[in-house]
């Protein structure tokens, strides 16, 4: 009886240590919080998406949780220390605060229904199961929108900057939530390429004071333009500009030889010459002489000297025209070469200009030019023609002259190829019923046999020494004449 006893107390141990096993957890601190974002434990997963929400003030703010399998009941908690019940607010137990629309695998989603800056920061859902509970944390951004943009520039003078240097510009904004995008735009063309944007935070709030520094070598031919600092934000429904307008400086631009073709003796003539500068010119003449280096007289502008008469017209924008009207052209002016010297701040800039009676060069000539690439701007003139050295030098393009040398080649082995065939008797065929003719005329093959056999006996001859009449077309038969005497002799021995 009492081995019954000992054995029955031995089996009743056994099984409470098994259920004492069973009822044990697989997670460290079966008494703390554990933390899931969709990974699932052996009874239940939580459903959540942990990406970062951004919302404006006054905008809708969701926020969904869900879980598989069975739980007790769940909380929101947020940065700040608030906790919401789920029941409670499905309840309506506080203001503001209320049930989504769809809870299905979203069972402990709760909806603020017009968020304020109290609402930023990270937000937790935490659902109790049975012995822990599954943790979901999300970061919620509601936005500041952002201070206006600003140009760190002296206003009063405008962004001068020059042709030749690099030249740093900043646009900053002090404050946003979150940090906004900067763009530059030079008119109408995106140069943000060539900018770089610091993000700084000013506080632990998470907003951000932005400075972008664009970093550029301005052209001539930007003078005037708007570079404009455009900002992007959430809170913003069309981007923020802020512009201003370039002052590019720069001396006389320089450009190459100009030609003008077609004046016609006895007639007056009026040269018109663009060129751009900025600030304005200081001194600016025309001079004229034999050659480029020896000026023979000079003629301020606006100004006069016989039947020179020369004067400018400001286009705007540092463009401007330079006139010198030739009264009853002669030969002797087209003899001569003009210079037009400008100067400014930056520096001296001299243009070279000569004058033709001759007509304007065609295409294909030496000095063949494309008139109708020159743009109406650089160039202008009354009665007759320009062209500069920047266009004639541009004859034949690099596509021209390859195109030129591959056709070269195509033809000489073309050529190559045709002679190489008449060589190996290519081209040389007889005809179908010809062949078939000459296999049946055994008669025919005898005499030809013949014919060619004479044939080379002639060739042999001719290299001993030996010379008759015979003749061998280019085939290696024998003319006519010679097949006749040979077809007589043997019907003779016949």
């Amino acid at each position: 009886m009492c081995k019954c006893s000992f054995v029955r107390g031995a089996l009743v141990a056994l099984v409470l240590m098994a259920h004492a096993r069973a009822q044990e957890y697989t997670v460290d601190d079966p008494t703390g919080d554990v933390v899931f974002n969709g990974v699932r434990s052996t009874d239940v997963s939580l459903i959540f998406d942990d990406s970062e929400i951004v919302v404006n003030p006054g905008d809708q703010l969701n926020l969904d949780c869900g879980v598989h399998g069975q739980s007790r009941y769940c909380i929101w908690e947020s940065e700040s220390g608030q906790i919401l019940q789920v029941e409670d607010v499905y309840s309506n137990v506080f203001d503001g605060v209320s049930k989504p629309v769809n809870t299905v695998g979203n069972e402990c989603g709760i909806v603020i229904n017009s968020a304020d800056i109290g609402h930023h920061g990270q937000w937790t859902c935490k659902v109790f199961v049975v012995g822990k509970s599954l943790v979901g944390t999300k970061n919620v951004i509601v936005t500041i929108k952002p201070t206006s943009p600003i140009l760190e520039v002296d206003s009063s003078r405008g962004l001068v900057v020059t042709n030749e240097d690099e030249t740093p510009v900043k646009c900053s904004v002090a404050a946003a939530r979150p940090a906004v995008g900067i763009r530059w735009y030079l008119g109408d063309r995106d140069i943000t390429v060539s900018a770089e944007t610091e993000e700084t935070p000013t506080d632990k709030g998470g907003i951000y004071k932005s400075v972008s520094t664009l970093r550029r070598t301005f052209q001539p031919s930007e003078n005037g333009q708007l570079l404009t600092c455009s900002v992007t934000h959430k809170t913003l429904p069309v981007p923020e500009n802020t512009s201003i307008a370039l002052n590019v400086v720069f001396k006389p631009v320089e450009k190459p030889v100009s030609t003008f073709y077609q004046i016609r003796p006895g007639n007056d003539y009026e040269v018109k010459l663009n060129f751009s500068a900025n600030p304005a010119p200081i001194r600016k003449e025309w001079r004229y002489g034999k050659s480029f280096e020896n000026v023979e007289g000079s003629i301020s502008i606006p100004g006069s000297d016989g039947h020179y008469r020369a004067d400018i017209e400001d286009l705007g924008n540092g463009m401007y025209t330079a006139k010198l009207l030739v009264t009853g052209f002669t030969e002797a002016d087209a003899n001569k070469n003009y210079l037009l010297v400008v100067e400014n701040d930056y520096g001296e800039t001299q243009y070279k200009v000569k004058l033709s009676m001759h007509e304007a060069p065609k295409d294909g000539d030496s000095e063949t030019s494309n008139y109708d690439k020159i743009p109406p701007t650089e160039l202008s003139v009354s009665e007759g023609i320009v062209f500069d050295d920047e266009t004639k030098s541009n004859t034949l393009s690099g596509g021209a002259v390859a195109g030129i040398i591959i056709v070269l080649l195509i033809v000489v082995a073309a050529v190559g190829a045709a002679g190489y065939a008449r060589y190996r008797q290519m081209f040389c065929f007889a005809s179908r019923a010809e062949s078939k003719a000459h296999i049946q005329d055994p008669e025919r093959n005898e005499t030809d046999n013949g014919t060619a056999n004479d044939a080379v006996k002639a060739s042999t001859d001719q290299v001993n020494g030996k010379t008759d009449n015979t003749v061998v077309n280019g085939n290696g038969n024998l003319e006519q004449t010679q097949v006749d005497e040979i077809k007589a002799k043997k019907n003779t021995d016949v």
